[in-house]
C-alpha cells in the first residue's frame, strides 16, 4: 500500500508537484488493532499536517479511526477497507473500493447464474468485514432461490478456529453433494481452511469476497503443494471478487505496472494499484483545493472537492478504472470476477456487468431470453464473455518511417467458454485485410475451446518525430470483433500463457531470439498488453435510438500490442552528426584566420563554405523524414548550428571594420569574445540536448 501511495507521489513531485510545492508521505502503523488505530488516528489528525488519511487497511480499523477523523475534520479514503460501516454516517470518509454489499451480492449471483450451484455452505468471520459480507451474500441468495445449506461463524480472537475448520471440513466430505462453499474470511483464516479441504482431496467449488481476490492470498502457499493435486496450486478453481486485476486493465493500468516494476523491481498487487489510485484521486483534489493557511480549512476545503467526483463524467481516471463516489461516500464500481490458475489470479471466464438503463437497449427482452442479460429483482446485468488472448512476436521488420507501416510475424490465440466466430475479428490498423480462417491449432478441453493462427502481415501507425533522431515509436497492433460489443465479449491478456516463472516473454520470440535485429536502426525498448475500449457514437439510423435517452455510444473491446522501439541514435551521431561537428570545428577554426589582407578572404569563405555545408546536410537530413508540419529535435541541432557559424561572420565583419578604423583595441577584444563565446555556446547547446534526449 505504501509503495502504491509513493509512486504516485513520486510522479506529482518530477512533475514539480502541487504548484511548485512537494507532496510530503508521512506514514504510520496500526498493526491492525483496532487499539493503535485510535490512537494512531489521534496522532494524525491533531499533532501533525497531513491533509488527508489514505487507509486504514482492515474494516475494523478503518471504523474505528474514522470516528477521530470525523470529530477532527480530516478526510480519509480507504484503498482496501470494504465493510458499509466504514463510511455510513461518515461524511468525511471515502472508499475507492467496492463495499461489501456490492461484493456480496454479485459474489450470490455468479454463484447461482454464471457457477450454476444450487446449494451452497458459508463460513464467516464474525468481525465487521465478514459479518457484513456474509449478510449481503445470504440476503441474495435467498432472493435467488440459491439454497444456504450450512452457516458456520468464527471468531480469530476468542475461538479454536482449527477446530472449526476440522469440523467444516468433515462435514463438507461426509456430505454426497455439497454444492459450493462461499468464504467471507480473511486472507490468512480462508488459506488455512482451504488448505484442509485440498488436503482432503475436496473438489468443492469455491468463492470468496475480496481478501481471497488479494494476491496475499496465494502468496500464503507458496513452497507448498497439495498433498492430492499434484503440482497444482492450493489456490487453483477459486472464484473470487477482487479490486484489480492486471490481464483487465486498460492503458494506464499498464503504464502503472511498468512504472512500478522500474521503480521497485516488482511487479505490483491489488493493493499498491488501489493505495495508487486513493494518493492520485486525493492529490487531485488538494489541487483544486488550493489549500493555504488555517489546516482546518484546507482539510475541509479538500474533503468538499473529494465530493465533486460524483458521477462517470466527471471522474477520477485511475488505474483501477474510473473512480466516483455515491451521496455515502462509496466507489461506484462493478466487482470484477477472477478465478485463479497456476497461483495467479486472471479474469473469470464470464464477468457481470451492471446495466444502468434497460432503455438505451435494444432488443432487450431477446437478450433476455437468450441469457445475455440477467435480472435480480429490478437489477439487470450483462453477462460479458472473456476471451483470454495471446501473442508471441516472431518478428518485426520492415520499419519504414516515412510511410508509418512496418511487418509483423506473430502467434496469436484464443481461449474462451462461449462461441466465438473468428471470422469476425479485425484488425483495425492492418494494411491489408487478415483473415483468421485457417488455425495452426484448435482443440476443446472440457468447457474451454482453443485456437492458435500464425499471422505475418503489415500494418500503419502515425509515427511521432518530434525528438527525432532520437525519437521512440509505439508499433501498435489492434484486434477487435466486428459484430459483439464490450457488454457482450471483452478482450484480455493471456497473462498465464504469455508468461513463465513471472516474467514477461514478449521481448523475445518463442525461440528466445530478439524479435528486432539489435544491429539494425531500432532497439526494443518494452512490449505491453493490454484490453481498451473502441468507442464512437452513432444511431445507425436504428429508429428505436432517436431518443434522448438512447445509448448511441457503439463501444468495442479492444485487445492491443504496444511495442515500444528506439532509434539508435549511435549510428545516426557517426553518420550524420559528426560531420556537422567537422563543420563546427571550422567555422570555430576561421577565427583564427588573421583579418589583415588577403586572409580574410580565405577567413570569409571557410564561414560560408561551412554554412552552406550545414544547410546541404540539413536539407539531406530532412530528406529522410515524411512530410510533417512540425519542427524536429535535429531541427533545432541545425538552427543551433546556423546561429554559431552566423555568428562567426558577423564576428569576422565585425573585426574587419575595427581594423580598417584603426581600433586595435577592439579588434583584440571581439576576437577574444567570438573565440570564447562560441565554445561557452556550443557546450550549453550539446548540454541541454544531452539533459532533454540522451
Amino acid at each position: 500500500m505504501l509503495d502504491g501511495v509513493k509512486l504516485c507521489v513520486a510522479q506529482i513531485n518530477e512533475s514539480g508537484g502541487i504548484r511548485g510545492r512537494k507532496v510530503e508521505v508521512l506514514a504510520y502503523d496500526d498493526q491492525n488493532n483496532k487499539k493503535i488505530a485510535r490512537e494512531q488516528a489521534v496522532a494524525i489528525a491533531r499533532e501533525s499536517n497531513a491533509l488527508a488519511v489514505i487507509g486504514h487497511y482492515y474494516s475494523s480499523t478503518s471504523v474505528e479511526g474514522g470516528r477521530i477523523y470525523q470529530q477532527n475534520g480530516i478526510p480519509a479514503v480507504t484503498s482496501s477497507a470494504t465493510a458499509s460501516e466504514v463510511t455510513e454516517g461518515n461524511n468525511w470518509y471515502f472508499r475507492i473500493v467496492p463495499d461489501t454489499n456490492r461484493q456480496g451480492k454479485f459474489a450470490a449471483i455468479y454463484t447461482k447464474a454464471i457457477l450454476h450451484q444450487d446449494k451452497v455452505s458459508i463460513v464467516y468471520e464474525q468481525d465487521v468485514y465478514g459479518s457484513a459480507l456474509q449478510r449481503s451474500y445470504t440476503r441474495t441468495a435467498r432472493n435467488l432461490g440459491l439454497q444456504i445449506q450450512n452457516v458456520w461463524a468464527i471468531d480469530t480472537e476468542t475461538g479454536d478456529i482449527d477446530t472449526i475448520f476440522e469440523k467444516i471440513t468433515h462435514d463438507v466430505q461426509e456430505d454426497t453433494k455439497p454444492g459450493a462453499l462461499f468464504l467471507a474470511l480473511q486472507d490468512h483464516e480462508a488459506a488455512k481452511l482451504v488448505r484442509l479441504i485440498r488436503d482432503e482431496g475436496l473438489g468443492l467449488t469455491i468463492v470468496g469476497g475480496d481478501a481471497i481476490g488479494s494476491e496475499s492470498f496465494p502468496r500464503i502457499f507458496e513452497g507448498i503443494s497439495p498433498r492430492k493435486r499434484g503440482d497444482g496450486h492450493y489456490a487453483d478453481g477459486i472464484y473470487a471478487t477482487t479490486f484489480f486485476i492486471r490481464d483487465i486493465g486498460n492503458f494506464t493500468a499498464q503504464e502503472f505496472e511498468y512504472a512500478f516494476k522500474r521503480h521497485y523491481g516488482r511487479e505490483p498487487d491489488d493493493m499498491a494499484a488501489t493505495s495508487y489510485d486513493a494518493a492520485s484521486v486525493v492529490i487531485e483534489a488538494i489541487k483544486r483545493a488550493k489549500p493555504k493557511g488555517d489546516l482546518t480549512q484546507s482539510r475541509e476545503r479538500v474533503r468538499n472537492q473529494l465530493t465533486t467526483f460524483r458521477n462517470v463524467e466527471n471522474a477520477h481516471k485511475g488505474v483501477t478504472g474510473r473512480i466516483y463516489f455515491d451521496e455515502h461516500g462509496n466507489a461506484m464500481k462493478t466487482c470484477p470476477f477472477g478465478v485463479y490458475l497456476q497461483g495467479k489470479l486472471i479474469s473469470a471466464p464470464v464477468q457481470l456487468k451492471p446495466i444502468v438503463n434497460i432503455d438505451a437497449i435494444i432488443d432487450f427482452h431477446k437478450k433476455m431470453e437468450e441469457g445475455r442479460i440477467l435480472a435480480l429483482d429490478d437489477h439487470f446485468m450483462y453477462k460479458t464473455t472473456i476471451v483470454y488472448t495471446g501473442i508471441d512476436i516472431n518478428e518485426i521488420s520492415n520499419i519504414d518511417p516515412r510511410s508509418g507501416t512496418f511487418s509483423v510475424d506473430f502467434y496469436l490465440w484464443f481461449r474462451h467458454t462461449e462461441s466465438l466466430d473468428y471470422s469476425k475479428i479485425e484488425f483495425p490498423n492492418a494494411v491489408g485485410a487478415i483473415h483468421l480462417s485457417d488455425p495452426i491449432m484448435k482443440m476443446r478441453i472440457d468447457d474451454i475451446s482453443h485456437s492458435s493462427y500464425r499471422i505475418k502481415g503489415d500494418f500503419q501507425e502515425e509515427f511521432n518525430f518530434r525528438d527525432y533522431p532520437f525519437d521512440s515509436q509505439k508499433l501498435n497492433i489492434r484486434l477487435r470483433h466486428k459484430r459483439r460489443n464490450n457488454n457482450d465479449l471483452l478482450f484480455v491478456a493471456d497473462d498465464i500463457g504469455m508468461q513463465q516463472n513471472g516474467d514477461p516473454q514478449l521481448m523475445e520470440n518463442p525461440k528466445g531470439h530478439p524479435i528486432i535485429h539489435t544491429e539494425g536502426e531500432w532497439h526494443l525498448q518494452n512490449v505491453m498488453v493490454f484490453s481498451d475500449i473502441s468507442a464512437t457514437d452513432s444511431t445507425l439510423g436504428n429508429p428505436q435510438m432517436f431518443h434522448d435517452t438512447a445509448d448511441t455510444d457503439i463501444d468495442y473491446s479492444r485487445f492491443n500490442v504496444v511495442t515500444e522501439i528506439k532509434r539508435n541514435a549511435k549510428n545516426y551521431v557517426l553518420s550524420n552528426l559528426i560531420p556537422l561537428f567537422i563543420i563546427i570545428l571550422l567555422g570555430y577554426a576561421m577565427l583564427f584566420v588573421p583579418p589583415q589582407g588577403p586572409p580574410f578572404v580565405a577567413r570569409m569563405n571557410l564561414g560560408v563554405t561551412a554554412l552552406l555545408t550545414a544547410i546541404i546536410l540539413s536539407v539531406r537530413a530532412s530528406s529522410q523524414l515524411p512530410d510533417i508540419g512540425y519542427l524536429v529535435a535535429l531541427d533545432y541541432i541545425y538552427f543551433a548550428t546556423y546561429a554559431l557559424l552566423l555568428s562567426g561572420i558577423i564576428i569576422s565583419v565585425a573585426v574587419l571594420v575595427a581594423y580598417l578604423r584603426g581600433r586595435e583595441l577592439l579588434v583584440k577584444r571581439l576576437e577574444m569574445i567570438g573565440r570564447v563565446v562560441q565554445p561557452l555556446y556550443f557546450f550549453t547547446a550539446i548540454g541541454i540536448f544531452i539533459l532533454l534526449y540522451i
